[in-house]
């Protein structure tokens, strides 16, 4: 982080002024050894450029999309203190025209023309920017961001708007809980610390003359976005000297230098803990965040992995699954966050069983006695580092533009041997001295406690947030010796082999079963549970999946170490497993997966599988207006029925109805096949049965406007109309991919960046029951919903017009552009894996490929007959309702 205290000197700003000429025609990049890569089929590739900018450049000969990340070394820890949120009006700026791009927000259709996405965000440390197209759109793609990067406009016109912008943001995100708890916590931190600071921003905090604000914009983007600051990463199937070129062209635009070292500030006053602060946010859920100061902290080395490990283990000798087994904590989540100077915060959030924070602080505290006095030498270190090193040759699993924000993190934080060590497992061997060093600063004296609370009255009250809080001395109750012998530790051995000799030829009616080859990388998988929809309520389905993500949380933990993903979700009428790692290992964690959910939940578990249950529920009706929308789009039909109330007769009831839908990668062996097959016919022995399952959500009434009002706990308002498709025809779902095609870039302009009705301004091609549409979403912080709805529908009516003028070379223009776009989809594995999954779900082949063809063949006449029937089609008006 970079801090500079109050009235940070002129001469350094003068210091740092834009100088014309600071580059040769051709920079010079060097090398830097990679002493490791993964076994991959990738080839990595470290660079350093004359002024300063790191380059890691991936070929990866097998990649459907490139990819480019940016991270700049400077966030909202070093803005000024007279202007909070100034890095993120930054952030948002540089979107809003530079020299060789100067029309505001074109760099968003400049990636949408290349079938893309693309995002940005401010941290306290550290501002990020990145988008994944097409291959052939990397070299425009990257040269756009790399002059917003090094020559913005600062047109203080924009400033103003773009600041109502950030304003609009601010005031959405007073829904979050996050952004009251980082405020409470500012009251709490040494004054001098940038922590203490407000960081969002908005119109109060950013206000004055447009032209003042332009002018300190440009002086801190002068300072901070050098290029010794700065990371590139770029991936994709080009060739090593083509990235390079790339990477070469972008550093020559950069400023050369380095931006200043920070000071180093102590998070915390002398004598300041400990301290028990309540607070109350927007959600009615009790919760406890537990905070300790570290000092001399590596939070990339062993001990302080090991400990983030232990904390969040839900095996018996871990934080989680010790204070769980007490009846004293439902969920536990640790996480590391470093600071400047080697210090660190370590936060243990903590969702207790209503019990008393001393009673809980005082069985943490007893547990980390016992582990102190533990000697590393005794855990399965061979164990971990083993699971490390094959993680490691692996490489990255999944969206490899997630892999990348990742590097471009590390390449400023890390030396560059650590930087391609991205599974995040210790390899070194840790020592008793070092894991002592670390766990004996984790003291009841050395701990700051947030405690949300659903009430508090006689608080005072944060800046800008209005957040209530109180400050309270913090009672330290004796420590609850904890007895760890004969509890095992974290789940690190290998998985079971599975059984050989097994074969399962019984066919499965019940079963809808749909292979696919993959491609190179890792293998992802997806099963559906599905009940026909009298016999499974949402209700009941978010019980189960409490259920089935309790029972398999320890194989979660264990799967994270080896590049193993796994998540629960709810769907219309189904639950659904996702699952995704490295081929070698991915057949064998299914059907430990499976063979962990055969059995009924324990009688001790029923209590935490209803809270769970309970607070997702409340985590929906919590949620912001714009989600309440959409989760109501995707709403099903409610029928009454019959449901046992013994939680293990529901158990018995619910997997006896389940049949499944299941997307299985053609490479997995013969013997994991038969017992996985064996596994979920014990667990479901509906699949023995016809295949029954609909769609439970009902279709929208053609030719009428159905109108709505969801219940929203949040004052901002929202709405969301939505446009569905008339049949399932292949000449009609084309037709919508291109309205929405013309649709989407103009209508984020109009009503976000000219209109300026609020932060969230969505268009969308959305599929509700396997037919295509078209959502258009809006919150809004301070508009009223008869402005939005009167925006919405002249956004409608003049783009029809517009829609029905194109001529038939344009036409034909951009249907063969958008057919290009999806073969690219067909090949890019994410898109591929979900096209497969809609076609699996709606017993469609290969849906892609047919609109491909049909968008070719679409003629005018077939466009202007879809553009005149567009205001009879069915629609749908969702409206946020605030009740008290």
């Amino acid at each position: 982080m970079y801090y500079f205290g109050r009235g940070f000197p002129e001469a350094l700003h003068r210091c740092f002024k834009l100088a014309p000429g600071l580059f040769s025609a051709k920079l010079a990049v060097s090398p830097v050894c990679l002493s490791l890569q993964p076994a991959d089929q990738r080839d990595y590739q470290l660079y350093r450029a004359a002024n300063g900018l790191l380059c890691l450049l991936i070929h990866d000969p097998d990649a459907c999309a490139a990819t480019a990340v940016v991270q700049v070394a400077a966030g909202s820890h070093a803005e000024p203190d007279d202007l909070p949120g100034l890095a993120h009006l930054l952030e948002h700026m540089l979107f809003m025209g530079s020299r060789q791009w100067p029309v505001p927000g074109s760099f968003p259709a400049l990636v949408a023309q290349w079938g893309g996405r693309f995002n940005a965000s401010t941290a306290p440390d550290a501002t990020r920017f990145f988008f994944s197209v097409s291959p052939e759109g990397l070299q425009p793609c990257l040269a756009q961001l790399t002059d917003m990067l090094a020559a913005p406009l600062f047109a203080p016109e924009q400033v103003g708007q773009e600041r109502q912008v950030i304003d609009a943001e601010f005031h959405t995100r007073l829904a979050d809980d996050d952004i009251h708890a980082q405020a409470v916590l500012a009251t709490q931190i040494h004054p001098e610390h940038p922590l203490s600071r407000f960081s969002a921003g908005n119109a109060r905090s950013l206000d004055g003359d447009a032209e003042v604000l332009a002018e300190r914009l440009t002086q801190w983007h002068g300072i901070h976005y050098r290029a010794g600051s700065m990371a590139l990463v770029l991936h994709g199937p080009q060739a090593p000297e083509q990235l390079q070129a790339l990477a070469q062209a972008s550093a020559e635009q950069l400023m050369a230098g380095r931006a200043p070292e920070p000071f180093v500030l102590p998070l915390f006053a002398s004598g300041q803990l400990p301290r028990l602060v309540q607070w109350q946010g927007p959600s009615s859920q009790a919760e406890c965040l537990v905070l300790y100061p570290l000092s001399a902290c590596d939070v990339h080395g062993a001990a302080a992995r090991w400990l983030c490990d232990w904390l969040n283990s839900a095996a018996p000798a871990g934080a989680l699954g010790y204070l769980r087994d007490r009846g004293l904590l439902d969920e536990l989540h640790a996480t590391l966050r470093a600071d400047a100077g080697g210090q660190a915060l370590l936060r243990l959030e903590l969702r207790s069983v209503d019990a008393e924070p001393g009673l809980l602080l005082a069985e943490l505290d007893g547990w980390l006695q016992a582990m102190a006095i533990q000697d590393p030498a005794q855990w399965p270190q061979d164990a971990r580092r083993t699971m490390a090193q094959t993680a490691f040759d692996l490489g990255p699993q999944g969206d490899m533009l997630v892999a990348c924000r990742h590097y471009a993190e590390r390449l400023l934080t890390l030396p560059a041997e650590q930087v391609l060590d991205l599974p995040g497992v210790a390899l070194d061997v840790l020592t008793q001295t070092q894991w002592q060093q670390l766990v004996g600063q984790l003291t009841p004296a050395n701990r700051l406690v947030l405690q949300r609370l659903p009430r508090l009255f006689g608080a005072e009250r944060c800046a800008y947030t209005d957040t209530p809080w109180r400050a309270l001395a913090l009672q330290v109750a004796p420590a609850a010796v904890a007895n760890l012998q004969g509890r095992t530790g974290p789940c690190l051995g290998p998985l079971p082999e599975a059984a050989e000799g097994l074969r399962w030829s019984t066919r499965l009616p019940g079963l809808r079963l749909t292979r696919f080859a993959p491609q190179a990388g890792g293998l992802r998988t997806r099963l559906a549970w599905c009940w026909p929809e009298s016999e499974a309520s949402r209700a009941d389905r978010r019980w189960l999946q409490a259920c089935w993500s309790l029972r398999s949380e320890a194989l979660q933990q264990w799967g994270k170490q080896v590049g193993i993903e796994l998540s629960w979700s709810l769907a219309p009428g189904q639950l659904v497993l996702d699952v995704m790692g490295p081929p070698a290992l991915l057949p064998g964690f299914v059907r430990e997966l499976l063979q962990q959910l055969q059995a009924p939940p324990a009688t001790a578990q029923l209590p935490l599988i209803e809270r769970r249950s309970w607070r997702w529920m409340q985590q929906e009706q919590d949620a912001l207006p714009a989600w309440r929308l959409l989760q109501t789009l995707e709403q099903e039909r409610t029928l009454s029925a019959w449901r046992p109330r013994d939680p293990q007769l529901l158990w018995q009831h619910l997997c006896a109805q389940a049949q499944i839908v299941w997307l299985k990668p053609s490479r997995w062996p013969e013997a994991e096949r038969s017992q996985i097959a064996k596994l979920l016919v014990n667990l479901c022995p509906a699949l023995m049965q016809p295949f029954g399952w609909q769609c439970p959500m009902p279709p929208l009434a053609p030719r009428q406007l159905q109108v709505s009002e969801v219940s929203c706990k949040h004052t901002d308002r929202a709405q969301l109309l939505y446009l569905s498709a008339a049949d399932d025809s292949l000449q009609e779902a084309a037709c919508w991919r291109l309205l929405h095609h013309h649709l989407a870039d103009p209508f984020f302009a109009e009503l976000r960046t000219r209109q300026q009705l609020g932060y969230w301004v969505v268009a969308r091609l959305h599929r509700r029951a396997g037919r295509a549409g078209l959502l258009l979403l809006v919150q809004s912080p301070d508009r009223s919903h008869r402005c939005i709805e009167s925006a919405v529908d002249a956004f409608l009516q003049t783009s029809l017009q517009d829609l029905g003028a194109l001529s038939a070379e344009h036409l034909q223009a951009q249907s063969a552009h958008l057919a290009q776009l999806l073969e690219q989809q067909r090949q890019h594995p994410q898109h591929r894996f979900e096209g497969l999954w809609e076609d699996c779900v709606w017993q469609r082949d290969d849906q892609l490929a047919a609109e491909q063809q049909a968008l070719l063949q679409l003629t005018a006449a077939h466009w202007n007959a879809f553009v005149s029937r567009l205001p009879q089609s069915p629609c749908w008006r969702l409206v946020s309702a605030t009740h008290d």
